[in-house]
């Protein structure tokens, strides 16, 4: 079975099988539309798209008790008020994901930041995410 899929952080729409194998670019968006090969695309979206929710995850993971709420079964979840936004910047295949959070009158310190900055070069290699 083929699956059609789009990732929310482009207007690529990519076909790939039950092996998760790509079988087809039906559209390239303006920020991949440089990349050469089919494969490009699709290696480049399966390391850009979970770059965004897993970014999300360490900065809740990593970040002052401020900026979440403690729900009954554990999980953390963003404070109301308070905003994550994010936008990417640089040339495909090495775009950078930029973070911010704001409202909630939160107000991260160096050391805060520097924290969650320090997880995501783990996770992602030195640079590709980045807490504003």
């Amino acid at each position: 079975m083929v699956t059609r899929w789009s990732p929310d952080t482009c207007s690529c729409v990519i076909e790939y099988d039950d092996d998760i194998i790509l079988t087809n670019v039906v559209n390239r968006c303006p920020f991949h539309s440089g990349l050469a090969a089919d494969t490009a695309v699709f290696n480049t979206l399966m390391d850009e798209n979970p770059r965004k929710n897993k970014a999300y995850q360490a900065i809740l993971d990593n970040g002052p008790n401020t900026i979440y709420d403690l729900q009954a079964d554990g999980n953390r979840t963003i404070k109301n008020g308070i905003t994550i936004s994010w936008a990417w910047s640089g040339t495909a295949p090495n775009r950078v994901l930029t973070l911010t959070l704001t409202g909630g009158g939160i107000t991260l310190t160096t050391a805060q930041k520097n924290a969650i900055n320090s997880r995501l070069n783990t996770l992602f290699g030195t640079g590709k995410a980045v807490l504003a």
